[in-house]
């Protein structure tokens, strides 16, 4: 990716200082927190805080806020992002300090799943058990196919788990979830496990509210709940999804049936989809472990073209 020279001077600008490199090298490894990051480095609070400041003003870093806490990254996308990649490729791993920095920073990405980690606290009380999620997982990366995408979004309740299953064949994950237990948890689990260009959000997606045409692949996982909301998220995920893009969408069969005014569970969520300007491709209901769903891919552009 080619860039302006004044563009391309602030960024060099930015990262030209040896405790900035090392805060890049860990940064692209995951999401951190200031504290985190000055136990990781061995400074004091006000000098990361500068030097975040700096790699954030050179477009290399970016933040953003959950709760009390506020974390940084490296960008997924854009020229800041492959600058910092192009940089940190001339570092050699293999150098003491920045050995040094990995390991601290996996103690601190491991410390996260304890009580009491940034942002963490009691999980939310989702009933769906680890079988069954596992089950699910396994139908959503069938329903997706073998093909790698440029950019999947994922809302639902269980981010850490989809993430892993579907981020390796992604070149950009973003996980959206209300628990945000579940979030940390996901961010421990992802990066720690390599998985750094996959993204954490806590809320819900009207409110996270993704670029337009960002995504090729969005998935909804049990979120279109209370009927004053269902249609916002709806129109959201239409909105963020590209041209030729996807939309899953998985509900439960026996929750849905229960607000389906028909009685026909299928036909209700092709006509919510329909309300919205999704065209229905495919419906169906499966098992995952102890629930039962109903899985529905649609896309967007197929009702443009069709209009």
């Amino acid at each position: 990716m080619t860039q302006s020279h004044q563009r391309l001077l602030r960024g060099l600008k930015a990262a030209a200082e040896p405790s900035r490199l090392r805060l890049l090298a860990v940064l692209a490894l995951g999401e951190f927190t200031v504290s985190e990051l000055t136990v990781i480095l061995g400074q004091s609070q006000p000098r990361v805080s500068r030097h975040l400041k700096l790699l954030n003003d050179g477009g290399l870093l970016e933040r953003f806020r959950e709760q009390h806490w506020v974390f940084h990254r490296v960008p997924a996308d854009g020229e800041g992002a492959a600058l910092v990649r192009s940089l940190l490729e001339l570092l050699d791993p293999d150098d003491p300090l920045l050995a040094l920095d990995r390991e601290r920073a996996n103690v601190a990405l491991a410390g996260r799943t304890q009580q009491g980690g940034p942002g963490m606290e009691a999980a939310d009380g989702h009933l769906t058990d680890a079988a069954s999620t596992r089950d699910l997982t396994d139908l959503v990366v069938a329903e997706l196919g073998a093909s790698g995408y440029e950019a999947v979004l994922y809302a639902g309740p269980a981010p850490a788990e989809m993430l892993h299953a579907i981020g390796p064949r992604a070149r950009r994950m973003v996980g959206v979830s209300e628990s945000r237990h579940e979030v940390q948890k996901a961010r421990a689990s992802l990066h720690s496990g390599g998985l750094s260009h996959c993204e954490l959000q806590h809320g819900d997606l009207p409110g996270v509210a993704p670029a337009a045409a960002s995504f090729d692949v969005v998935v909804l996982d049990r979120v279109l709940g209370p009927e004053s909301r269902r249609g916002e998220w709806l129109r959201v995920a239409a909105r963020v999804l590209r041209r030729e893009g996807r939309l899953l969408v998985i509900e439960d069969y026996e929750a849905l049936s229960g607000r389906a005014g028909s009685g026909n569970s299928l036909a209700t969520l092709r006509n919510w989809m329909a309300e919205e300007g999704l065209a229905c491709e495919r419906l169906r209901p499966a098992d995952a472990g102890e629930m039962h769903v109903i899985l529905a891919t649609a896309s967007p552009g197929r009702v443009e073209q069709a209009a």
